[in-house]
C-alpha cells in the first residue's frame, strides 16, 4: 500500500513496489529532488515509519550520509556501509536516530537526469528482516529499468530556466496551486506548514504581479 504525498500514476506506484518486492524490503519512498537538492514530493510506502519520516524533515536530513549532496556518481548506497565508513559523531548519530525509528538498513538509489539527481528511492528493512544476499548486485541490475521509468514521467519543469524569478519551491507552489488544490493540500505534499505556503503565496503573487490566485494560473498558463 503506498500513501501518497504526491500524486504518481499507476506506472511510478508500480515501478517503486518492484523495486521493493524484489529487495524484499519492509518499506519505500520515493521523492524528486530540486535543483538546490531539496527533497520534496515524497511518496512513501504505509510502513515508512511516521517518526523517522518527520525527524528526517525536522532536520536529521542534515546528518543523511545517503542525501543526495553525498551521492557523488554513485547509482545507489547502503546506510549501514556508509555509517561504517564514517566513523564521525554525526554518523553515529545518524545510526541511533535510524535504529530507534526502526530501520535497520537501507539501499538509496540515485536517478539522473542530464547528469543531475531529479528523484531518488529509499527501500527499507526493519529490524529483524531478511536482507537478501547480494542486495546491492540486484540494486545495481534493477537501477536503470528504474531510472528510465520513474524519471521519464517526472514534470520538466526542474530543468527550466526559473520563470518570472520564482525560485524553484515557488514553482512547485505554483503547480500544485495550478492543480486546484488548497494551502493545506500543498503544505502536506510539500511538507511545509500552512505559514510557509501562505509566504510564498505572498512572494509569488509580488513577483507575478497578481493579487489572486485565478490571476497566477492564468499567467502561468501562457505559453513560455
Amino acid at each position: 500500500m503506498i500513501a501518497l504525498l504526491g500524486r504518481p500514476d499507476p506506472a511510478t506506484t508500480q515501478a517503486i513496489q518492484f523495486a521493493r518486492g524484489i529487495l524484499e524490503g519492509s518499506a519505500t519512498a520515493f521523492y524528486e529532488v530540486d535543483g538546490n537538492l531539496t527533497l520534496n514530493r515524497f511518496v512513501l510506502s504505509s510502513n515508512v515509519p511516521p517518526s523517522f519520516h518527520d525527524q528526517y524533515l525536522a532536520g536529521m536530513n542534515r546528518l543523511d550520509p545517503l542525501h543526495p549532496r553525498s551521492a557523488s556518481n554513485r547509482p545507489i548506497a547502503r546506510l549501514s556501509t556508509a555509517l561504517d565508513q564514517c566513523a564521525t559523531q554525526e554518523a553515529a548519530t545518524y545510526r541511533a536516530f535510524a535504529g530507534q525509528c526502526g530501520v535497520a538498513d537501507m539501499i538509496e538509489f540515485f536517478f539522473r537526469r542530464n547528469d543531475r539527481i531529479v528523484a531518488g528511492m529509499s527501500v527499507l528493512w526493519a529490524p529483524g528482516c531478511t536482507i537478501p544476499d547480494g542486495s546491492m548486485h540486484i540494486a545495481e541490475k534493477i537501477h536503470d529499468y528504474l531510472e528510465f521509468n520513474l524519471t521519464s514521467r517526472l514534470s520538466s519543469n526542474a530543468d527550466e530556466p526559473p520563470r518570472y524569478g520564482l525560485t524553484s519551491r515557488e514553482m512547485e507552489v505554483v503547480e500544485l496551486l495550478c492543480c486546484g488544490r488548497t494551502n493545506r493540500e500543498i503544505g502536506e505534499c510539500l511538507s511545509i506548514g500552512l505559514a510557509t505556503v501562505k509566504t510564498h503565496l505572498i512572494h509569488i503573487f509580488e513577483k507575478l504581479g497578481v493579487e489572486t490566485r485565478s490571476a497566477v494560473v492564468a499567467l502561468m498558463s501562457r505559453p513560455h
